[in-house]
């Protein structure tokens, strides 16, 4: 299939590519497949160094987090890069807020050590213009995780309740790949928004360009929290199943991505985050702090996390975005809570491993 062959010629091309600039990322990446196989965290660290932020996205789940005095430095950050680094970790994704405000952007780059790292940024795009593209890319960023929910103007408004910003989004797409940057597309989709014409337009408009789409699905957190009629449903999932098929450059969790023979929730696994207040959850929708950075070390947190049964293993549904019970029996306990809560108190013996 013409299309396929054009996804696996993509994803080979971009292997190269990280060989020649990143070999020690490269190297480390490569030796994944055996860290789990011996039960071991490959953990992408989605960070959130601040939570400034130019938009307000009817979707935001960064709401409620209670403030504490010690937060994330650019000292720390070298601190957890270090840390990671000997754990064999090899990928961080910047994210907020909107990074693009962070006057120190540049600092907390560095600071994540580049040559060592696979470095992403989540980003709406707005600030994202031709010369500074190409200086992240100097200073080295790798991928830009552009936030587009739909290529409909009108529906992009709403969603991100915001009249400007559309075109900037959509010429920040080429403006990032010209400079060399790797480009996701990353779309939020609820259940009213599925099965949608919006949806395959997308997925068209990704494949048609290569840029990877990334989906993510709707939670019951943050600005929705408790609103489960955002969930997707069995016949949303069978429907994305469907359109990966026709548009292979769609990316999902629960669906296996190239190289890979299964999908499911990778929560710990192979994604986590770090909160600007220092603790590690297990995903940025589960807001259940693992542990924190500045009281122990990365090692410890995840080898804790570990031993709870939700996160041992993949599992075939999305905790957060489809599991039912793990909504109603644990991410319910930190509804209408100052957040995030801890583990101790979401988690009881039963919830351990034997």
């Amino acid at each position: 299939m013409i299309i396929e062959k054009s996804r696996k010629e993509v994803e080979n091309l971009r292997r190269e590519k990280l060989k020649r600039e990143k070999p020690l990322v490269f190297e480390k990446i490569m030796r994944f497949p055996e860290k789990v196989a011996r039960g071991e965290s490959v953990t992408m660290i989605d960070l959130c160094y601040d939570y400034r932020c130019n938009m307000h996205c009817a979707h935001c789940s960064n709401l409620s987090l209670a403030k504490k005095k010690k937060v994330l430095t650019i000292e720390s950050l070298k601190d957890l890069s270090r840390q990671a680094d000997e754990m064999g970790l090899a990928q961080f994704t910047i994210s907020g807020g909107e990074p693009l405000t962070f006057p120190d952007i540049d600092d907390v780059i560095s600071a994540l050590n580049p040559e060592k790292f696979h470095l992403a940024m989540s980003t709406n795009g707005l600030l994202l213009d031709k010369s500074r593209a190409e200086h992240l890319k100097k200073i080295g960023l790798d991928k830009v995780k552009i936030s587009l929910d739909s290529i409909d103007e009108k529906i992009y408004q709403q969603t991100r309740g915001k009249n400007e910003g559309y075109k900037k989004a959509i010429e920040a797409l080429f403006i990032a790949r010209e400079a060399g940057l790797q480009v996701n597309i990353q779309t939020v989709i609820s259940h009213q928004t599925c099965r949608t014409p919006a949806t395959k337009q997308i997925a068209e408009f990704c494949q048609k360009n290569l840029f990877n789409f990334d989906i993510m699905i709707a939670k019951a957190v943050g600005r929705w929290e408790g609103k489960e009629e955002v969930l997707l449903d069995e016949q949303d999932v069978n429907y994305l199943i469907e359109l990966k098929k026709e548009y292979p450059m769609l990316q999902w969790d629960m669906l296996p991505s190239y190289g890979e023979e299964r999908g499911g929730c990778a929560c710990i696994i192979k994604n986590s985050h770090i909160t600007k207040y220092g603790d590690f959850l297990p995903c940025g929708f589960i807001h259940i702090s693992m542990g924190n950075i500045f009281e122990e070390p990365l090692k410890d947190i995840i080898e804790r996390s570990f031993k709870i049964k939700f996160f041992h293993k993949r599992n075939p549904v999305c905790l957060a975005g489809l599991d039912r019970n793990f909504i109603k029996n644990y991410m319910s306990k930190f509804y209408g809570k100052p957040l995030p809560i801890s583990w101790k108190e979401a988690f009881s013996a039963d919830d351990f491993i034997k």
